[in-house]
């Protein structure tokens, strides 16, 4: 607004403008028009345009990340369509602070241009932003959006800054003295040259060279049982079976709290959380999505907090291509060693391995005893001789928790099945480790490694959970990488069986574009809620 000019007449309103150049656009015409009548609604094509731009921005940014997200149009409808409706929030409460500020401004045409420069600047900070938290190595067609993206951004800053200086108007009929410049096109320069700058400098980690093994005669088995509660279960139920695992050499831990996903993942890559990136529901599948998506930048609160709380947004665990770390029976088969995985969450298709992943079996479960049957005849029938890492991951005792029978006939049938193993792996010249973890603990719960690596006499010995990958890995004669945190737990196996050279690292997880799963993300998740994984 001028600083020193008296309010005007209509006309010279219509004049004054059209020298300025601020009646060229439809929508300032559309707004000043509303602003010569009196009417409100001025900063209401702002918040639409903000609304819709936020939007396209994490659809930008989730297609960048996300291989296969753009071929689906509508999952690209869906996600676009749930953040414009989500964004109006935002948008409108920040478009009454710039109501607020247009009715008290002294410089309208200044503080216009701010206005419209912030709002284009967040559209970019979304986008960049989005992309940058999402994509481990950022792909050439990511700057392809920067076009739809400006667009956009110009769109948003000019009606906001139309908006700002029709309200300043309607408020004050007083006028700009400036003329317009192109600063939102410059603006917008610069931030795709900014877009490009940090874009350049996100790449995909480079290639580790694998280990070198020393190949130990026999398979390591790994058996994984959740929800296996060996200290606060009643001793009758499980009389058994702690007989059986008490012929082995135990190593124990303090027992924390997590979810199935992030705590088993936490147990096959010797890393937390933190560097292996699988945590609880990390991912989200807006309602008529097919496909499940990490929330981008700016998207949380929304696809995280208020989406999932209005029935509007389901919550998944991540899955392989999330995963940043390499598994026990990953770097096996880098290493040039045959391996077999079956039934661990976030696992996937990898060189040299013969992977059944969580979903495959879980998708085919009633429940946690079915789940079990299958993983165990899946592990016997995939399993060969030549396969120098062989695991399983068995849920029913955690799926089953709540209903005393069934559990109780799960836990049976996993007997069974150790019972097998316990006599292969003492008979030799192979070695069994039964690891027991519970991802919802009582106080003072322990989780064990549990150990048959031949005729050892019982012993138990305080380990860290960062040594049970290393110790497998070690046991099949695969050198250590020096930058996890665990070490070799030797006093739970034969003399002389674990690897001790070391390696400086085993590198990132650098898979390709993953293959098309038998299980579509929406029935993945189906089933998750239909076995008490998910509300």
């Amino acid at each position: 607004m001028s600083e020193s000019a008296p309010p005007i007449g209509l006309d010279e309103a219509r004049r004054r403008l059209r020298e300025l150049g601020y009646l060229e656009g439809r929508v300032e015409r559309y707004l000043f028009a509303r602003a010569f009548e009196g009417r409100g609604g001025l900063l209401i094509p702002a918040i639409v345009l903000g609304a819709v731009s936020a939007a396209v921005a994490a659809v930008a940014a989730v297609d960048s990340a996300e291989p296969g997200f753009g071929a689906s149009l509508l999952a690209v409808a869906v996600l676009w369509l749930h953040i414009f409706l989500a964004s109006l929030i935002p948008a409108a409460l920040l478009g009454g602070v710039a109501a607020l500020w247009a009715d008290r401004s002294r410089h309208a045409a200044g503080s216009a241009t701010t206005v419209g420069l912030a709002s284009a600047a967040f559209v970019f900070l979304l986008w960049i932003g989005g992309v940058w938290s999402l994509a481990r190595e950022i792909p050439a067609r990511a700057l392809l959006w920067g076009v739809p993206v400006a667009a956009a951004a110009l769109l948003t800053a000019r009606s906001a800054r139309g908006g700002f200086l029709a309200r300043a108007y309607a408020h004050s009929r007083m006028l700009p003295a400036r003329p317009r410049r192109p600063v939102f096109l410059a603006g917008a320069v610069v931030a795709i040259l900014v877009a490009v700058a940090i874009f350049a400098t996100r790449h995909e980690p480079a290639p580790v060279a694998p280990p070198r093994p020393s190949p130990r005669s026999g398979p390591v088995v790994v058996v994984g049982v959740d929800g296996l509660a060996l200290d606060s279960e009643p001793a009758e139920s499980m009389a058994g079976l702690r007989a059986l695992l008490n012929k082995g050499r135990v190593g124990w831990w303090p027992a924390r709290s997590g979810s199935p996903p992030e705590i088993w993942i936490d147990l096959a890559t010797g890393v937390p959380a933190s560097r292996h990136g699988v945590r609880a529901l990390e991912r989200v599948r807006p309602r008529g999505c097919p496909l499940t998506l990490r929330p981008p930048f700016g998207t949380v609160w929304y696809l995280r907090i208020v989406g999932p709380r209005l029935r509007l947004v389901s919550t998944a665990p991540v899955s392989a291509r999330d995963r940043k770390s390499l598994t026990f029976w990953e770097v096996g088969a880098s290493a040039g060693l045959p391996t077999l995985a079956v039934g661990w969450w976030a696992s996937g298709p990898w060189p040299g391995a013969v992977v059944v992943s969580n979903e495959e079996i879980l998708s085919r479960a009633s429940d946690g005893a079915a789940a079990d049957r299958d993983a165990m005849t899946t592990f016997l029938r995939e399993r060969t001789d030549g396969q120098a890492i062989q695991t399983v991951y068995l849920p029913g005792p955690d799926i089953l928790r709540g209903d005393r029978p069934k559990r109780a006939s799960a836990i049976e049938a996993i007997q069974r099945f150790l019972e097998n193993e316990v006599s292969r792996a003492t008979a030799g010249p192979g070695s069994l480790v039964v690891l027991a973890a519970d991802s919802h603990p009582m106080p003072g719960a322990l989780g064990r490694m549990i150990v048959f690596d031949g005729p050892l006499p019982w012993s138990v010995t305080e380990v860290r959970q960062e040594e049970v990958a290393p110790s497998i890995l070690a046991r099949a004669g695969v050198p250590v990488a020096e930058d996890i945190a665990g070490r070799p737990a030797v006093a739970l196996f034969g003399p002389g069986r674990l690897e001790t050279t070391t390696v400086p690292t085993y590198g990132e997880r650098i898979a390709s574009l993953p293959s098309r799963s038998k299980v579509t993300d929406r029935e993945y998740l189906e089933r998750l809620k239909s076995l008490g994984y998910l509300n």
